[in-house]
């Protein structure tokens, strides 16, 4: 028979359990926060799970199964569905390849050796702009990320090209009820905090917005994506955040809080901002055993000790 102080304890380790369960819930809720599932696996149950245990609501989709999100068909969308359905999880943005290619006629050292992207060539975009729309529109959302075309030597010289493109893809964007969510991305030619704000200032399409991602501005160069570049932002067209850490020079992913980016600052000016958009964790970061669900529990411990310092 349990002896009364073992009951009694047994009883306080659960209550302690429930609290911090409720506190996890809290902090993930104060942020709408979710994950791209395939930082975990490529298994979308398995990723599901794991989002479930950490208490999210959102997940990101982009690559399940092996195969991009754009490219599924009938029977698999029916079969995501039914996951996100079981898990009780909605979908934050679907994420498309969507001008992550050379822009014609330039020359990118970014798209060497992109094999992956070999099918989604410039005369290829309408068509995969067209599945993205059908996909974000299976899954519930009407967020689409999108990018800025592999970076040239010089992206001031592609400026007002891009910009062009940007502003009649949103067009069709806003026809089909759907926003795009440019990603700054430092392979591309948007990268930067500062690149985003002159790159929305010229393209003020009310389709178009930004999914802010620090680390990618800071693996391009912008050494203080916040506050710097985050101050230039139109914090209105902020729409959706990409949440990974990054130190030393280039794409040198770390997890959450052991990084150079200011997350606790960046967290606590979003929510003076009136940030009420979705947010992901793209962990990148590999521990040295290339474990990517368990880099993305380290990252994400990382992510929720922040949030509990804002």
């Amino acid at each position: 028979m349990m002896k009364r102080r073992e009951f009694l304890a047994g009883g306080a380790t659960a209550c302690l359990m429930t609290s911090a369960m409720r506190a996890r819930a809290a902090d993930v809720k104060r942020f709408r926060l979710g994950v791209i599932t395939d930082e975990v696996t490529q298994d979308l149950e398995k990723a599901l799970a794991w989002a479930k245990g950490y208490r999210l609501e959102w997940v990101e989709l982009r690559n399940v199964w092996g195969k991009y999100i754009t490219e599924f068909t009938p029977d698999e969308v029916k079969r995501a569905k039914d996951l996100l359905a079981k898990y009780g999880l909605r979908v934050s943005v679907l994420d498309s390849s969507y001008f992550k290619t050379k822009l014609p006629g330039t020359i990118s050292d970014f798209a060497e050796g992109k094999g992956d992207f070999a099918a989604n060539e410039h005369e290829n975009q309408e068509a995969l702009l067209e599945r993205a729309f059908a996909r974000a529109k299976d899954f519930g959302t009407d967020k689409v990320r999108i990018f800025s075309f592999w970076r040239v030597a010089d992206p001031d010289t592609v400026f007002d090209r891009v910009a062009k493109e940007l502003d009649k893809t949103a067009e069709i964007a806003k026809r089909e009820g759907i926003r795009l969510v440019l990603e700054n991305e430092f392979a591309c030619n948007v990268a930067t905090g500062e690149e985003s704000a002159a790159m929305l200032n010229a393209v003020k399409a009310p389709a178009l917005g930004l999914n802010w991602d620090p680390g990618n501005a800071y693996a391009a160069g912008e050494m203080r994506p916040f506050p710097d570049g985050y101050t230039l932002l139109d914090k209105k067209r902020i729409w959706h955040m990409h949440l990974k850490d990054v130190e030393g020079t280039g794409a040198n992913w770390r997890p959450i809080g052991r990084g150079q980016i200011d997350y606790v600052g960046q967290f606590r000016a979003i929510l003076k901002d009136g940030f009420n958009g979705t947010m992901s964790l793209e962990t990148h970061y590999l521990n040295a055993a290339k474990d990517k669900e368990a880099s993305s529990r380290e990252s994400m411990d990382g992510l929720l000790k922040v949030i509990r310092e804002v």
